[in-house]
């Protein structure tokens, strides 16, 4: 059986050949999708090498391209934290694993511009769930639960997200849990128009997010596991010092206590400190 760096980057191949195909007009064959799906969901009780293994990886690939795998990879520890089905934990990485493929029909030059979109350009990144939804459903490639979860994941529990506004209980599990997990690698990612942040401070902003946009239970519990995870991490602070993660504070998330030697430092009473790297 394939290790877990090589099924990373098995899954980074298979989604560039899905983008390539339909970018170049060439038939779709998704089987290969179905059979990472599986190979990843493999993996299920291996939560913390794959926490580990999504922070070696950071910005070693392509965001366009490495941004889907991380989230199939994210949203099955969430999944698997939820105690979702063997079946379900398959649809929910294979919906994370395409969920962005509607951007392979908008232009690089808009998908990796720095500067901020316009009306019109913002509009147009906004159909990428409904691009996406449209080519898998024409082939009927995938069951009605996957297509949903790609169709839903910007869609928000208050209604106010796209593109068709759905809200609370009309948005499925694996929508809710892909735009969780879409959202913490987007903020630890380095992209064309926004720096990266450590996954502290990624956490930190899920958590106080509005709670009418996200689903407040994932939300909480995926908090909640994060930080469990993270103690005993090895850090880098912004004044050169390498430390471990001793606890963290549930009320300062970026700011934990970390011990240096024999000594320890409470970050959040320490304004001038703070965490820059999690290794």
């Amino acid at each position: 059986m394939i290790n877990l760096q090589d099924t990373y980057n098995q899954a980074l191949k298979v989604y560039l050949n899905v983008v390539e195909d339909i970018r170049f007009g060439r038939q779709l064959y998704l089987v290969p999708v179905e059979i990472c799906s599986g190979q990843i969901c493999r993996f299920q009780d291996e939560c913390n090498d794959i926490l580990t293994m999504l922070i070696n990886v950071q910005d070693k690939n392509p965001y366009m391209y490495a941004h889907p795998v991380n989230v199939a990879f994210l949203s099955l520890v969430i999944g698997k934290w939820l105690g979702l089905s063997d079946s379900m934990l398959k649809d929910l990485v294979c919906a994370s694993l395409m969920h962005d493929i509607g951007k392979s029909k908008i232009k690089d030059s808009l998908l990796n511009k720095s500067e901020a979109l316009t009306l019109e350009e913002a509009e147009r990144m906004k159909t990428h769930p409904v691009i996406g939804y449209k080519i898998l459903n024409n082939i009927n490639a995938f069951n009605p639960r996957v297509l949903k979860g790609i169709l839903f994941h910007h869609e928000r529990m208050n209604g106010t997200g796209y593109p068709l506004h759905v809200k609370g209980d009309m948005i499925n599990i694996i929508s809710r849990i892909i735009a969780i997990a879409d959202t913490y690698d987007a903020i630890t990612s380095t992209k064309a128009y926004s720096a990266k942040k450590t996954p502290l401070k990624a956490i930190e902003e899920i958590k106080e997010s509005n709670p009418e946009l996200l689903d407040s239970y994932i939300c909480s519990l995926f908090v909640s596991k994060m930080s469990e995870y993270f103690v005993g991490r090895e850090v880098l602070l912004n004044n050169e010092q390498v430390g471990i993660i001793i606890t963290i504070n549930p009320d300062d998330l970026s700011k934990p206590v970390i011990g240096i030697e024999d000594k320890q430092y409470n970050l959040s009473e320490k304004e001038e400190l703070e965490v820059i790297e999690i290794h």
